[in-house]
């Protein structure tokens, strides 16, 4: 796995592991083949793993999964990034498990009324740090990560940081969003200690090179991209027709209410693979990694056999000529 200095985190490699797929809610994975992929991942060169607090079905399975692999010696051969901020369902008023639940959230987010201002706290994130590190049975996690990219209530995020990386619960901070302007305030509230932004970067997906990336790369930002096979569909398996059993994925579906994206996506998908075939899954990390920026490509993976692909992947970059190559293709997507 090839390794490069990605800002202020430093050296990493090209792909790290993300834990959200292992926990249920894209489809069953044994517990015991998630123990196995970990620490395969981390054998082979992988130095970060991806989770949050949030993650798994019932929520925090993916902690304590990741918790389980990191005996015997793997916490001390691998960083952990975590997030925190989707505890709603334990906080119990900003749970949006139907439509009046979530449009009451972005009421909340849009207009901060005074009587929940208090629900998000600098001591409920300062706890849910705690509790990361609970699940998970380590000392201290190298990036929390702010998990809501939407809100505009940072400051609580920031004091709660702040005071988990005073108590040594934390070494670094960041945020995980897709909004330019969070990402901004965020780093202005923290004085410059924000230390890791991930986002959605992808083939089909390269809003952040207009604004958010040149502001990470101006700050030496270290940058994680997620979405880097777009949910799975540039991994080439799926079609327009495609139902999708798993609860992440439903809303594309006929009777889902983002369809028409999904529509949207596949034909871009489409072309894509009339160029690369089989290869699209190794492009699209690729395209990724071998910018003139530094990232990091946060990896899914459900098997062994995916994850031995994703790890070949990582051994050698595009030339400039295949980006070059690229770059004019995704002109005409």
């Amino acid at each position: 796995m090839n390794v490069i200095n990605n800002g202020k985190l430093g050296s990493l490699s090209v792909m790290g592991l993300g834990c959200w797929n292992l926990g249920g809610q894209w489809g069953e994975t044994f517990k015991e083949d998630a123990i196995r992929i970990i620490r395969k991942a981390i054998d082979n060169g992988v130095t970060f793993v991806d989770v949050a607090e949030s993650y798994g079905v019932p929520e925090g399975e993916c902690e304590l999964l990741l918790g389980k692999a990191l005996k015997d010696g793997y916490r001390e051969k691998v960083k952990i990034i975590s997030k925190v901020g989707w505890y709603a369902k334990r906080d119990g008023k900003l749970c949006a498990n139907n439509l009046f639940e979530k449009v009451f959230r972005q009421i909340v987010r849009m207009y901060k009324p005074y009587w929940l201002a208090e629900t998000r706290t600098p001591e409920l994130i300062k706890l849910s740090g705690f509790a990361c590190c609970g699940r998970m049975r380590i000392n201290n996690i190298d990036v929390l990560l702010c998990h809501d990219g939407l809100t505009t209530n940072l400051e609580p995020f920031v004091k709660g940081f702040d005071m988990l990386k005073a108590d040594g619960v934390i070494k670094q901070y960041g945020i995980s969003t897709d909004n330019v302007s969070n990402l901004k305030s965020f780093y202005n509230l923290s004085e410059g200690q924000c230390a890791v932004c991930e986002f959605d970067y992808s083939l089909i997906n390269r809003e952040a090179e207009k604004e958010l990336i040149p502001f990470c790369v101006e700050k030496g930002i270290t940058m994680l991209t997620r979405g880097s096979l777009s949910s799975g569909l540039l991994s080439g398996r799926y079609t327009r027709n495609t139902n999708f059993k798993d609860s992440a994925r439903a809303k594309w579906n006929g009777s889902g209410k983002r369809h028409n994206e999904f529509i949207e996506k596949m034909i871009k998908v489409e072309k894509l693979i009339n160029k690369y075939g089989d290869n699209l899954p190794e492009i699209a990390y690729k395209y990724v990694f071998s910018q003139t920026f530094p990232m990091s490509v946060v990896m899914g993976c459900t098997s062994m056999e995916q994850l031995n692909k994703n790890l070949k992947t990582g051994e050698s970059f595009l030339s400039h000529t295949e980006m070059d190559e690229i770059n004019k293709l995704l002109l005409t997507l």
